[in-house]
C-alpha cells in the first residue's frame, strides 16, 4: 500500500483491503493472536464499554500480549490504518440509529451459516480489557437487562472445554443459531445504548482533568502509542 496515497482513517474498508487485514491477522505469530472475526466482535466491546480503551492498551491485545510482530514501520502502518478504519465502521454502524449493526463473521469451509464464536470470545476478550464498569450487566439480577448479554454468553461458552460450562448439550440447529446471531446484532446496539451516559460522563472528566495545552494534531499523541495524534487517537470514533 502506498503510505503517500492511503485512504482517511474514516473511509470504510473494502472488499479486497478486508481480506488483506484478515491475511495480515492470519499472519500474526501470537498464540493469542486474533483473527478477524474474534477482533471484531472485540471491537464492538471495546467501542461500547462504559470507559474508554487508547489503541495503546488494545492493539498489544490482538497480536496476544507478544512483542510488536511488525519487522517495519510501513508494515505496522498499513496494519494500523486497516485495523483503526474497520474500528470507526463499527463505531459508525453502533452509532448511527437506524443503521443495523452487522457483525463480522466468517463461514467456515463445508458450511453454509457462520457459527460466531470467535466473535463472541472477541467480546468478552474486550469486556476482560475494559474493566469491572461491565459488572453492571453481567452480575446484574435484573433479567431484562442480564439478558442483552446472552447471546455473546451462549455463543462463547458453545465449546467450553468443561462440558458443565457449554451452553448446550448438541450443537443448535440451524434455526436456533440463525436466531442466537441475530440476537448478536441487537446485544450490541442495545449494551452501547446502555453505556452511552457512561461513555460522555468519562469523556466530560477527562476534558475538566486535562491542565495542560491543547493537544495539535501534529504532536505525539497523549496516549503513549509513539504516533502523531492525527493518526491515532485523534482520528479514532469515539461516541
Amino acid at each position: 500500500m502506498d503510505l503517500h496515497n492511503r485512504p482517511a482513517l474514516d473511509d470504510p474498508l473494502t472488499d479486497p483491503e478486508s481480506e488483506g487485514l484478515a491475511e495480515i491477522l492470519d499472519r500474526l505469530p501470537g498464540k493469542h493472536a486474533m483473527d478477524l472475526e474474534e477482533m471484531d466482535g472485540f471491537f464492538a466491546a471495546l467501542i461500547c464499554a462504559p470507559s474508554l480503551i487508547p489503541p495503546s492498551v488494545y492493539l498489544e491485545e490482538i497480536w496476544g500480549g507478544e512483542e510488536e510482530p511488525f519487522e517495519t514501520e510501513e508494515e505496522l502502518e498499513e496494519f494500523f490504518n486497516l485495523a483503526i478504519r474497520h474500528w470507526n465502521s463499527v463505531s459508525r454502524q453502533l452509532d448511527t440509529k437506524d443503521e443495523i449493526f452487522i457483525p463480522w463473521l466468517a463461514i467456515e469451509e463445508g458450511e453454509e451459516l457462520p457459527r460466531g464464536n470467535r466473535w463472541a470470545l472477541g467480546f468478552l476478550r474486550g469486556i476482560e480489557l475494559s474493566g469491572e464498569g461491565w459488572d453492571e450487566i453481567l452480575s446484574s439480577e435484573d433479567e431484562d437487562k442480564f439478558a442483552m448479554i446472552l447471546p455473546v454468553l451462549a455463543l462463547a461458552h458453545e465449546n467450553d472445554p468443561d462440558p458443565e460450562l457449554r451452553t448446550w448439550e448438541t450443537p443448535p440447529d440451524e434455526e436456533r443459531r440463525k436466531e442466537v446471531i441475530a440476537g448478536l446484532c441487537l446485544t450490541a446496539k442495545m449494551i452501547y445504548d446502555y453505556f452511552r451516559p457512561h461513555r460522555l460522563r468519562e469523556a466530560r472528566h477527562t476534558i475538566l482533568r486535562r491542565t495542560g495545552p491543547k493537544i495539535g494534531r501534529n504532536d505525539p499523541c497523549y496516549c503513549g502509542s509513539g504516533k502523531k495524534y492525527k493518526r491515532c487517537c485523534g482520528n479514532v470514533a469515539v461516541n
